[in-house]
C-alpha cells in the first residue's frame, strides 16, 4: 500500500509499504498518480520505503511510473536499508530528509532544535541535528533528527535519532510509551508489560543492538537491557 501524508512547508509524505509486494507496484502507482492529479504536478515530496530494499531496476521503475509522469520532485528517499543508501547515493539520489523552518515559537540555537510545545498525531519534525521537546510527542507524531532527541514529557510517537546513520545518537525520554525506537540505522522495539513502559530512560545503541537504561539520576539497575 502507498500513502500520501501532509508534511511541514507544503510537502508531501510518500510512504511505500515494506511488506506490499513488488508485483503490485504498478497498480498501486496508478492508483497514486489518480489520486494526486490536482496537487502532485510540482509537488516536493519524500519517498519513504521504511526498511524496504530497493535495487538499480525498482528504482528505475519508480522513477519511470511514478515520479516523471505525475510530475513530482522528490526531495528524498528516504529507507533504513543500508545497502539501499550505498546504492542511492552512488547514482546520486539525495537520501537526507528536509530540514523544516523554523516556526516563530520554535528556535535552533547551537545546531539545536528546542520546540516549546507537544507534537499532536500528524505532525512531524525533521532536524539535522538534535532535537528537544518540552512537551509530549503523541501517538501518531514523528521526530527524525540528525542528533540526540530530548523529550521532556511523554514518548508516544515515532523518535529516529541519528537518522542520517549516526549510532552514537541517544533518546533521552521522561516517560517512555512507544513501542518502537530508531537510532541511525537500528530500531528497538517495547511491549507495555516491559519494565521500561512509563519509565525515565535513555536509548542508545551499544554493540549494535538497541539498549534502553534508567536515567543517570535515578538509575537503580547498572545493567542495560535489550530492546530488541
Amino acid at each position: 500500500m502507498i500513502k500520501l501524508k501532509g508534511m511541514y512547508d507544503s510537502m508531501l509524505r510518500c510512504i511505500i509499504s515494506e511488506d506490499m509486494d513488488a508485483s503490485d507496484f504498478s497498480k498501486e502507482f496508478d492508483e497514486v498518480r489518480g489520486k494526486g492529479r490536482r496537487f502532485l504536478p510540482g509537488a516536493k515530496v519524500v519517498l519513504d520505503f521504511g526498511a524496504r530494499p530497493l535495487s538499480e531496476g525498482l528504482i528505475r521503475d519508480i522513477m519511470t511510473d511514478l515520479i516523471w509522469p505525475a510530475g513530482m520532485y522528490v526531495a528524498a528517499w528516504i529507507t533504513y536499508d543500508a545497502a539501499t543508501q550505498d546504492l542511492l547515493k552512488r547514482i546520486g539520489l539525495p537520501t537526507s530528509e528536509p530540514a523544516p523552518s523554523v516556526r516563530a515559537n520554535e528556535r535552533a540555537a547551537g545546531g539545536a532544535l528546542f520546540l516549546q510545545r507537544s507534537l499532536r498525531s500528524g505532525q512531524r519534525v525533521e532536524h539535522s541535528g538534535d532535537v528537544i521537546v518540552a512537551g509530549h510527542v503523541n501517538d501518531g507524531a514523528e521526530i527524525l533528527a540528525g542528533g540526540h532527541v530530548t523529550v521532556l514529557g511523554r514518548l508516544s510517537g515515532l523518535v529516529h535519532a541519528g537518522y542520517n546513520g549516526d549510532e552514537t545518537a541517544s533518546v533521552v525520554v521522561r516517560s517512555l510509551e512507544a513501542r518502537q525506537v530508531r537510532i541511525g540505522t537500528k530500531i528497538g522495539s517495547l511491549d507495555r508489560d516491559e519494565r521500561w513502559w512509563g519509565k525515565m530512560v535513555i536509548v542508545r545503541v551499544n554493540e549494535g543492538s538497541v539498549f534502553i537504561d534508567y536515567w543517570p539520576m535515578i538509575k537503580s539497575d547498572s545493567r542495560d537491557e535489550s530492546a530488541g
